[in-house]
């Protein structure tokens, strides 16, 4: 069995999907700062690096959607819309 670089995946009050991976990057290189958790039920609030407020809330990874998928280079993992066309 291999072990994946991500446990968790979060669905954020933005309408994007986030690995845990992700989230601690983003904690570790300042683009968000960390502004509590609740426990029950678990979510997390963070401070993008615009000012916004971010609620991220764990969910089944069975729970992602269509044209949503994630993908792992070493030990890096992240959400990734497949039905996004992205900007030239």
């Amino acid at each position: 069995m291999v072990a994946l670089p991500f446990e968790t995946v979060f669905e954020g009050s933005d309408g994007r999907y986030y690995t845990d991976w992700q989230v601690r990057h983003r904690l570790r290189t300042d683009e968000w700062t960390f502004c509590m958790q609740q426990r029950t039920p678990h979510r997390r609030l963070v401070e993008t690096d615009d000012d916004a407020l971010l609620l991220l809330v764990p969910i089944e990874l069975e729970e992602l959607p269509a044209g949503r998928e994630i993908r792992v280079s070493g030990c890096c993992a992240r959400v990734v819309d497949t039905q996004r066309v992205p900007s030239a």
